[in-house]
Order: C-alpha cells, then structure tokens, then sequence
C-alpha cells in the first residue's frame, strides 16, 4: 500500500529503486503463485456509504477513535482523529482522512474485495506527544507489512519531522539504514540459500515519555548474488531503540508479548477496545465482527447442498457473501436467468478429513427470492469485482467460464463488450495508481477522483476520468487502452493538466488486467496505442512483421521474430551511452541487420533496422518486392522523396515519418527499378 504522503508523514528514504522496490512489494505479484499483492484495495470503485464505524467517547491525550471496522473477512481498520482546533492538529487529520480514504471501499462492500487487509493503530500517548503509529497490512505475502506514523507535538500545535527526530536522537537516516542492513545481515548468516539485506528505509518513529526516539525501518533480503534467483524477496520491519534492534514479525504466530509492536502499558485504551487489546489474544471485537446479512434462504439451500453433495447435517462453520454481481446486463443468459436482478457468490467453510474446507456457491436472486445455481468449487483467493461480471478479473471469468460449461450463459461475452461503458476494473485502478507511483516524483499522492482527500496535500495527481476507448489483440493478450483526464493540486488549488493521457494495460487470457504496459500521448488510433505499449514500438507505423509470427520488430523494440541465434559484434566507442553498464551492438541474421542500444540488464531496444527479406512487411502491406506504384498507393502523400538525413545521397528512396522534420521513427523504402529491394527503419532521436 502506499500511505499517503504529506508534509506531515514520514518519507520512505533510499533511492529511487529502493522506493519502486517497497512499492512492488505492496501492489506487484509475487513469484508465490496462489497470492495476489493489491494494494489495501486501494483507489476503489468510490466513496459509497455503509460504513461501520464504532466511535469511542474516551479522549487519549488529544484524539479519539474515528473509526473501528472489523469484519469476518479479516479486514480490520482503526483511525483516530485529533480532537483539538489548532492548525497543526488540521493538518495531522488531512492526512488520517487521506489514510482513510484508502479504506472507504473495504469498509462499504467487503464482500467485493479480497479481505485480510490491516491499519492497526497503535495510540502510544505521552505527557507531550501523540504518537499515532499504524501497523499496515494486505492479504499478501512478500512483506512483514508496512508501518505509517504521525507524531503531533500537543504543546506546540504541530507535527514533529523525521529530521527533528533524528536530531533529537543524535544519529542520521543513512547511520540508521546502514545498521539495519547489518543486522539483519546478522540474522541472515548460515542460511541454506545465501541472502543479502538491502534497500534499508525509515519508515516512522515515535517518541517515547522519556524522551528518546524509537524507529521503525524496513528492510528488503534477496538473493545475495544478482545472476542467483533461489528465493523470493521479503520486506522485513526492524524497530530500533538506543542502540538495540529486533525484529518484528507482524504476521508471525507468537505470544502476545512478541506480537504487539508497543507495550501494551505504553498504549491509550478506549471504551471500545482496539485491536491490540483483543486480537493478539485470539478473541474478538465488542459486537462480534461485522457480517453481511444472510437470506434464511440461502441458508437453507446451503445446508441442503451440504447434506446432499458433501454428506453433511451440519451448517458450516463460516457462510459469507464473498461478491455481489448487481448488474447482468450484455450476459447472454439462458432464457430462464433472463429476468434476474443478481448473482451472488457465497463462501463457505467446513472440516473434512482434519482440515478445513472452503467452496464457493453461486446464487442468482430475483427480488427477495434466491435460487442455488451450484459450487465452483474451492475458493479462489483472487480479487473479486462487482461490476457486470465484466470487469474483467480472474475471479469474473472464472464465474463466467464456469457459468458457460452449465449452460447458463449461452456465449461467452467479449472483451470489448464487457468493458464498454463499465467502470474502469478495480484490479486496474490498483495497477494505474501502483504504476504512476513507480512512474511519478517521489512526493506526488495519487487518487481516483472519488477518494481524493478533501484538504490534499501539495503536489498531488487527481485522476478525474478513466473512459474506455477499445482494445488490440497483442500475441496471446490484449492491449487495452484507457484515456485519463487528470488535475493536479498545486499553491492551494486545483489545475487541469493541459491533455489526456493514454494507459495500456495487459488482459491476459485468464482475464487479468493487473499490468500497465506504458503510458503514451493520445496517438491516431487505439489499435497504435496498444501496439507501441505493448512492443514497445517507438511507433507503431514503423515496424516490419514477420509471415507466420504474431509480434512485429522496430525501433524501440527487440526481434522476437527469429529461432536461429543472431550474429552479435559490440560496437566499441559508440555513442551515446546514457548509463554506466550499457553498450551498442549489431545483430544480424540472415538478409536482416539490426543497431541496438543494449541496457546493463541485458535487454536491448533497436535504433535501426535493415533488411532485404520478403518475408517481412510493413502494418501497410509493403515488402521487399512490392512495386513503387504498391508503396505509393499505401502511404500516398505521407512520403517525402527528399533525402534521408543525408545518409543516402544519390540513392531511389521513398520514406515515410510522422514528423515531417524526419524526428522520430521512419521508414524507409529502397528501389531498384520499380520494385522495394530494401526496407529500413530508422529511429532519429535529438
């Protein structure tokens, strides 16, 4: 997840890798196949109503509960806000309602979200400071979690800074971080498989009635050799405190000592207990935790279902709504599921042969009425979304292909249909704001419109708009293109940014679309969009496609096209080089050449192109073979006939390029006599 960011919080320090690398750990997959990192559902479907909330009466130093929300899907939030009126205590709620925002969703519809996810609030009060400590987790693997800390200065009005911290404690950030590495470091000698800490960042701090400082750091482990990939990388959180460190494994099963990260003595207790007062223990919130009302008919189907399928007389241990699907509208339905209101699916749990069991039931309703449809089967941790069974997730798709083998839908929807005037997919708004994140200046705060806080901070990407605009196959995924209209809040206000901005996003066969494959400018039509994104073509006019093969090979691109190894000479002493590592380097294969600039990585992205193949030809038809009048008639008065550059004095030559001043990627097309006898593409950069 990423916490808001506001003057008020403290940053994650480190390099830019290091901050892409936590913010992976929060949003990206993970290499363990069964889990999917979402951030704590963040930048949902809306602000919608139907929150739980418990609201304590008892203060604690200058705050009290805002919210305390607990539900049988494991989702738990507490967010307090300060009680007192002056400007520094105003600016401390900004950011615990920005905190907030990022629950709203998960609090309104838990049964449409993947559950498991945290914001613990640890309220450790001293006779000056509000320290306002948040333990952050999802359901997700890859991480220890994530800590975000606010510490409000009661005699002084106002937020007290990491820097202030570390003066007071006498050390530095980069001492801090260092010593982190080091002992976990320690920790990590003698391991079966070698691992390295590494990317160690502050991520809060609190301080303490004695007036010293404890912090909290984070801390990456891998692999300790870059060309080994034997383990997966795991974000560790370390606590730091007068020269002493430990680590603390928020997840780990443990006595309630080990899992709490403040002493319970040192915390403010409330009329209505919070988490660290009752979780750590294995018991429950005051009330119980909160659950979606269940039909006395579904329930009596299910236990029918149970006894008749399953040889059970006994409910099952756990019955909860997992996803309401509200909207049927473009499902080819059979004719007797035609005039439903609903599908929901519900979870339940039972013991079988020493373990538990979970399968997922499918009901469609009709006013007050349900009727059972059948099992899917065991559970499916993935995401699960709300809209038209068509916002593209794998949960939907697995409902749909399901639905299909039973008949009740009697085709399978497109991808178009299916996207066309929905609301952009929630897996998709996580990965657009996980990609601008990754992809934006460190302190930028990135919202939807709908969970934009209402006082922001400075420097912060509003997302007004997300319209659909259409898709294009790519290989076995496809390429789908959004236009996003976005503001920007800067000295106290709100602009709009002066043009739309496209996003790709990858929908792969079983119906994901948690990637962003690029970013580009509005281009002519949504099919180059998606084809530049998706190849990383500089331009998506600009590149040769192979007879037989599905991806094509430009500037910008690698070839993907060719079995057979290419012939490789590194071009000594070629310029430019823009980071230490990289190189140039030709390729050739048979009657095709290629100049590449090669990355440090390994990857590499084509400058030019040359070829004498006929087996390769353009997006408009034209191969080495084609007549002058065939090469006319495609391009028409696109083609300039004046000389290339330079480069090919007295030679027959047509080329085409969206510049006019030849910038850019172009095509160029060689004669000997009326026929093409050599294509070349070529990337001119300033």
């Amino acid at each position: 997840m990423k916490v808001p960011h506001t003057r008020l919080s403290t940053h994650m320090s480190g390099s830019a890798k290091a901050t892409e690398q936590r913010l992976r750990n929060l949003f990206a997959r993970h290499k363990r196949p069964a889990l999917i990192l979402m951030a704590v559902v963040a930048l949902a479907i809306g602000l919608c109503g139907g929150l739980v909330a418990c609201r304590s009466t008892t203060q604690a130093g200058s705050f009290t509960m805002d919210t305390q929300y607990y539900d049988a899907l494991g989702n738990y939030i507490e967010i307090p806000r300060l009680t007192a009126e002056g400007e520094g205590a105003q600016e401390v709620n900004q950011a615990l309602a920005a905190l907030k925002s990022q629950y709203q969703t998960v609090m309104a519809a838990p049964m449409n979200t993947v559950g498991g996810q945290r914001c613990l609030f640890y309220p450790a009060v001293t006779e000056r400071y509000d320290n306002l400590i948040f333990y952050l987790d999802s359901a997700s693997s890859g991480s220890d979690g994530d800590l975000y800390t606010l510490v409000y200065d009661r005699r002084e009005d106002r937020a007290v800074t990491l820097t202030e911290a570390l003066e007071l404690a006498g050390t530095t950030e980069d001492a801090l971080c260092q010593g982190a590495e080091e002992y976990l470091n320690g920790e990590l000698a003698g391991t079966e498989v070698p691992l390295a800490a590494q990317n160690g960042a502050v991520t809060g701090f609190r301080i303490r009635n004695d007036g010293g400082v404890e912090f909290y750091l984070s801390c990456m482990t891998d692999d300790a050799g870059p060309s080994v990939d034997a383990a997966d990388s795991w974000q560790h959180l370390l606590v730091y405190t007068d020269g002493s460190w430990r680590h603390y494994h928020g997840k780990a099963a443990a006595p309630l000592t080990e899992k709490l990260l403040i002493p319970a003595e040192e915390l403010a207790r409330f009329d209505t207990p919070l988490w660290y007062q009752w979780g750590p223990s294995g018991g429950e919130p005051e009330g119980g935790f909160a659950m979606e009302w269940i039909s006395p008919q579904v329930e009596e189907q299910v236990l029918q279902y149970m006894e008749d399928y399953l040889g059970y007389s006994e409910p099952p241990m756990e019955l909860i709504l997992r996803a309401s699907f509200n909207d049927l509208s473009r499902l080819d339905l059979a004719e007797e599921w035609r005039d439903m209101d609903a599908l929901e699916c519900y979870g339940i749990t039972y013991g079988a042969n020493g373990t538990y069991v979970g399968e997922d039931l499918l009901f469609f309703r009709k006013g007050e009425g349900y009727t059972f449809v059948g099992s899917l089967g065991e559970h499916d941790s993935e995401q699960v979304e709300p809209t038209r069974l068509a916002a593209v997730g794998t949960y939907n798709y697995r409902i749909m292909y399901w639905m299909l083998a039973q008949g009740i839908l009697t085709a399978f929807p497109e991808a178009n249909v299916m996207l066309r005037d929905a609301p952009m997919p929630l897996a998709a708004r996580s990965a657009a704001v996980a990609y601008f994140y990754s992809n934006r200046p460190a302190d930028m705060s990135i919202f939807f419109a709908d969970q934009a806080p209402l006082q922001p901070a400075e420097h912060t990407m509003r997302i007004d708009e997300a319209d659909y605009l259409g898709l294009r196959l790519l290989n076995e995924t496809y390429g789908v293109v959004y236009q996003l209209a976005c503001s920007g809040y800067e000295d106290g206000s709100w602009y709009s940014y002066p043009e739309p901005l496209w996003l790709v996003f990858q929908l792969d066969q079983g119906g994901d679309m948690t990637t962003v494959l690029g970013e580009s400018v509005p281009r002519e039509t949504v099919e180059q969009a998606a084809l530049e994104q998706g190849y990383h073509l500089v331009d998506g006019e600009i590149a040769l496609w192979r007879d037989g093969y599905p991806n094509p090979a430009g500037p910008g691109s690698e070839v993907g096209f060719f079995r057979e190894k290419p012939v490789v000479t590194v071009l000594e002493g070629a310029e430019p080089i823009y980071q230490e590592g990289d190189w140039w380097q030709q390729m050739e294969w048979e009657g095709l050449s290629t100049r590449c600039y090669c990355n440090a990585d390994g990857s590499y992205a084509i400058q030019r192109l040359e070829t004498t193949r006929t087996d390769l030809f353009t997006d408009r038809g034209i191969r080495v073979g084609s007549t002058r009048a065939e090469v006319e008639t495609a391009y028409a008065e696109e083609l300039f006939r004046s000389d290339y550059w330079g480069l090919y004095p007295g030679e027959d030559c047509l080329w085409y390029c969206a510049d006019p001043g030849g910038w850019g990627a172009a095509v160029l097309f060689f004669f000997d006599g009326d026929q093409v006898s050599r294509i070349v593409l070529n990337n001119m950069f300033d």
